[in-house]
């Protein structure tokens, strides 16, 4: 069954209707002035892009009037970007699009609901004991016991994500162009209107003249998609579940995290696993040495869940990612948005919160545009919460990593509550 069916089934118009509210917080009507532009030239078109275009395009006076200029989404079965579609995330997106969670679903993964789905989530910490990889006792973060009832995460490629937002906006007023943009010339060069808003969308700063500064934090990362074992899966590993095994190493946390999965170009794949270290970036780090450490933390914790990366050698990824500030960017220029600075906040690939935020950034960015408004506080005020949730566990595994590692040890559900459980509502879907 759809958890989202038809647009006049009581689950979409719930969707739609917490969708609303939370675009009137944050673009309320009493700020509503006409557009101060007659077209929109985005470049790129990742998540952010599409659900920024999709929502604009709901708006006629910005039918026809939208154009996405990237090359189209690289597919592959290495896993380079996110993987974590919350439920909320879901929500924004489908209803930008004009879908329901099967539909997007189907177009993303390749499969129909239930698909890669998980109710609940659990966490414990992992340590390695002669090579041999035991658990402290589990317990549930969010989602109980029993799970709950709707949707916290969906596990999916991002480029199939990419691709898949591309082929359900096929039908939509939506003008894409595939190239490279150089330039903010370049870029009004394909705009459909004389008084065009230029969006920089990639993960370019300075493409459209915006200030660039070396990152104080980088995320390190190693990620891949995993099948079963012949025997199965092990405890801690549930059904419907996401397992957040972490590693206290040096004083910080690696912090992983397991999902159900499923990807067209890797069909065995039913899982998804990934390790995530944030390091300062001054601190004299050897990126190598982190991430060769890393791919042995994935491999061991996997196999000791009874799992096994699908095909490693086309499938593992290793990566160093800046991390972005939590709190004040520099505003985007006069006649541009800086879509992607705007949405994005903390350390990325460790909360799985970069999909939620580019959804969100993108509906809400949109919105503002429409009304008249500065598109960069509303985005900046509607993620706030997230960006505060992302700072607290970057405190909790980088700056008291051995009292997180005694608690989690002693009681998961109680050291996990502030804020990661009592903020449930800002990840499940509210359909």
């Amino acid at each position: 069954m759809s958890l989202v069916d038809a647009p006049g089934k009581a689950q979409t118009r719930h969707r739609n209707e917490s969708g609303q509210r939370f675009i009137s917080r944050f673009v309320p009507a009493t700020g509503t002035r006409p557009p101060s532009y007659d077209s929109v030239v985005i470049a790129g078109n990742g998540i952010g892009a599409q659900a920024f275009a999709a929502q604009l395009v709901k708006h006629p006076q910005f039918e026809g009037k939208v154009t996405l200029v990237a090359p189209p989404a690289q597919e592959s079965r290495r896993l380079i970007n996110g993987v974590s579609l919350r439920g909320v995330a879901a929500d924004f997106l489908s209803s930008a699009v004009g879908v329901d969670h099967a539909t997007l679903l189907q177009a993303a993964a390749g499969t129909s609901l239930p698909g890669p789905v998980a109710h609940r989530q659990t966490a414990a910490m992992a340590i390695d004991r002669n090579g041999e990889w035991k658990f402290s006792n589990s317990g549930p973060w969010q989602g109980g016991s029993k799970g709950n009832a709707a949707p916290l995460v969906y596990g999916m490629r991002n480029s199939r994500l990419v691709a898949g937002l591309r082929e359900l906006l096929a039908e939509h007023p939506v003008e894409y162009v595939d190239d490279m943009v150089e330039s903010a010339a370049h870029l009004r060069s394909y705009a459909a209107g004389t008084r065009p808003l230029l969006v920089n969308a990639t993960t370019k700063p300075t493409l459209l003249g915006g200030d660039s500064s070396a990152p104080q934090r980088l995320v390190l990362a190693v990620q891949a998609p995993m099948i079963e074992a012949d025997s199965g899966i092990s405890h801690p590993l549930q059904r419907d579940t996401t397992f957040a095994p972490l590693i206290r190493r040096n004083d910080i946390i690696d912090v992983g995290y397991f999902t159900p999965f499923a990807d067209p170009l890797s069909p065995r794949s039913t899982w998804y696993g990934i390790f995530a270290r944030v390091v300062d970036a001054d601190s004299g780090f050897d990126k190598d040495a982190e991430l060769a450490t890393m791919t042995g933390e994935l491999h061991g914790v996997a196999n000791a869940l009874g799992l096994m990366v699908d095909d490693a050698a086309e499938t593992l990824a290793g990566a160093l990612v800046p991390a972005s500030s939590w709190g004040k960017v520099a505003p985007s220029k006069p006649g541009t948005l800086e879509l992607k600075r705007m949405y994005s906040g903390g350390a990325p690939c460790y909360y799985a919160d970069g999909m939620i935020s580019a959804a969100i950034g993108g509906v809400i960015g949109a919105e503002a545009v429409v009304h008249g408004q500065d598109p960069d506080p509303a985005i900046r005020r509607a993620l706030r919460p997230w960006r505060r949730h992302n700072f607290l566990w970057w405190l909790e595994t980088n700056k008291i990593s051995a009292l997180t590692d005694r608690l989690l040890r002693v009681n998961v559900q109680a050291s996990m509550a502030y804020p990661h459980s009592a903020g449930l509502r800002m990840w499940k879907s509210a359909a």
